[in-house]
């Protein structure tokens, strides 16, 4: 037998939630939650995840959870604090809670000069980035809550503090007025989080706008350990989605760059020792580069400091804590090369070199126009599970993919890590796509890993085999397929 393994691609880019028929109440307002300091903390949960929602720290999401593994990176100096929205800030003076948050894109004319020209400014601007947002929690007629958060007006462009003058330069006029909305939630069984991100004009004027979400993740399994090879990030790439100059991807990293930023971060280097030149006078050397056909790596590395720039060809984009063998992916809104995107890019990884560090995701949507009043939605979901190996070599919303539906001397076999609660059953199809034979292999769920071996039995009419996820809904999940050339 030969067979030719076709995986089929990601799922259809469905964003509904399945109905849940008796509603459970997921979300909770809890003060002081876990120490950190603050009043009122929107909680969600079920048996598999829990987010937690913070709108004194700008409404961002400061825990995602599958179990007790954490995926996200929190800066523990600014619990408890909250800050007014004064865009009047220096430098220095960037409120990086950690956690998931975003940027509105473009970054390079958010901000004015003394020339009065637009330009980039870090930290990014305040009302939407770091001050406090108003959070509520909605019900839908099927009784699933929601943890929904918006922002203050935004104005742009923002006050830029000038060293020469030691004063901030500012803006004659205010061109641009944001706000920012967002909503999510979580189902029972399930280690999903489905997001929908809006922004809105405000403002008198059209303005071209777009947000970058981005997840700070965890780098390092104790604050004393540089153990950065053990937490990774998987993109999928394709020769048919290059960078607007023709290239797969962007490292805005030079050798140079890398080796001021250790100098004067780490250690002092010394350009006549080889051995410091070796390892520190390059781009990095935590971007692994292909390591599964389409699928490109990246650790992290506590000696660098920049980004990377790609776009996702199959809109997903995975973090993996290796040392608990557990994977937070994102499914994003599919590229679409039509529209403009900053950079030219649906995605970027940044590597974060401050003192305890972060691996970053970072989802950016297309730059949308928007009159007066207008507004756009994008819409994300996270899922969490538990893997065996790596890399990942797909995600879908059944699940993430570590070894490929195929077969092989008859046995059929794959590895997976699965995102909802139910029961993973084999389906075997002839040529017109007629079901040969259904097995049943195991319950599931996303606190474990799941591998199977099946051994076909006089099933030589057999064309096709198709891998299911059925929830705790009924409702059946593709997680994977692959196509049998059988002589």
């Amino acid at each position: 037998m030969r067979d030719t393994i076709v995986i089929l691609g990601a799922a259809l880019f469905m964003l509904t939630g399945c109905d849940v028929e008796k509603p459970v109440q997921t979300v909770s307002i809890v003060q002081n939650y876990k120490n950190w300091q603050w009043d009122s903390v929107f909680v969600a949960k079920n048996k598999y995840i829990s987010l937690a929602v913070v709108p004194d720290a700008a409404g961002r999401v400061l825990e995602y959870n599958l179990g007790e593994v954490p995926s996200l990176w929190l800066n523990p100096e600014l619990f408890g604090k909250s800050f007014a929205p004064n865009d009047e800030v220096k430098q220095e003076d960037w409120r990086n809670f950690g956690g998931y948050r975003l940027v509105p894109i473009p970054v390079d004319d958010c901000a004015i000069n003394a020339s009065g020209e637009k330009t980039n400014r870090w930290p990014p601007p305040v009302v939407i980035g770091d001050s406090p947002y108003k959070v509520d929690i909605s019900t839908n007629k099927d009784g699933e809550q929601s943890i929904d958060v918006e922002s203050g007006i935004q104005e742009l462009p923002v006050p830029l503090f000038d060293n020469k003058t030691q004063s901030f330069n500012q803006p004659e006029k205010i061109d641009e007025r944001l706000q920012y909305k967002r909503s999510l939630h979580i189902e029972p069984g399930s280690s999903l989080v489905y997001f929908k991100h809006t922004l809105i004009n405000r403002g008198d004027e059209t303005v071209k706008r777009g947000i970058m979400t981005t997840s700070q993740h965890i780098s390092r399994s104790k604050p004393d350990l540089e153990d950065g090879e053990n937490f990774r990030a998987y993109i999928p790439f394709s020769e048919k989605y290059k960078m607007p100059d023709g290239e797969q991807y962007h490292i805005n990293v030079t050798p140079e760059s890398r080796w001021r930023y250790v100098n004067r971060n780490r250690m002092l280097l010394d350009k006549d020792n080889p051995e410091h030149v070796k390892k520190y006078f390059n781009h990095g050397t935590n971007w692994n580069g292909e390591v599964a056909p389409g699928i490109f790596e990246i650790q992290y590395d506590y000696y660098l400091m920049g980004g990377f720039h790609i776009v996702s060809s199959e809109a997903w984009v995975c973090y993996v804590d290796k040392t608990s063998n557990t994977t937070f992916a994102k499914i994003l809104e599919p590229y679409n090369p039509n529209l403009e995107y900053e950079e030219g890019v649906n995605l970027a990884i940044y590597n974060s070199g401050m003192v305890t560090g972060y691996l970053e995701t970072e989802v950016k949507t297309p730059i949308h126009t928007l009159a007066p009043g207008e507004s756009f939605d994008y819409k994300e979901i996270h899922g969490a599970a538990k893997i065996l190996s790596t890399p990942v070599l797909g995600v879908n919303l059944a699940g993430v993919i570590t070894q490929k539906l195929s077969c092989k001397e008859s046995v059929i076999k794959g590895q997976y890590g699965v995102f909802n609660e139910g029961r993973a059953t084999l389906r075997l199809l002839d040529t017109s796509d007629t079901l040969v034979k259904e097995i049943v292999l195991e319950d599931v769920n996303p606190l474990n890993a799941f591998s199977f071996e099946y051994l076909m039995k006089n099933l030589e009419n057999v064309a096709k085999a198709e891998l299911y996820i059925e929830d705790i809904h009924k409702e059946l999940h593709l997680l994977d397929s692959c196509v049998l050339v059988i002589r």
